[in-house]
């Protein structure tokens, strides 16, 4: 069974009297709504993060090259930070 969690969020007082006076399968099925569209909304957020992450790594890396960074250079820059 999934666990669920009950959250409040603002709406006008006439969608709220519409849905308390709804019945429980058409409550049921606005809250699947609901999930879906928080879960995709909150799945896009990150993916967006993550991406602007990986594009500022890439652009760290690019620049280190440029500056001759060399991957055997790294190697021993952190073989020496960690002694």
């Amino acid at each position: 069974m999934i666990n669920l969690e009950e959250i409040t969020i603002k709406i006008s007082p006439e969608l709220a009297q519409i849905y308390r006076q709804a019945s429980t399968e058409t409550q049921a099925q606005i809250q699947s709504k609901i999930t879906a569209l928080l879960e995709s909304q909150i799945m896009s957020y990150h993916q967006e993060k993550l991406k602007k992450v990986r594009e500022t790594m890439d652009k760290c890396s690019e620049e280190a090259q440029a500056n001759g960074l060399t991957p055997e250079i790294l190697k021993e820059i952190l073989a020496d930070t960690n002694e």
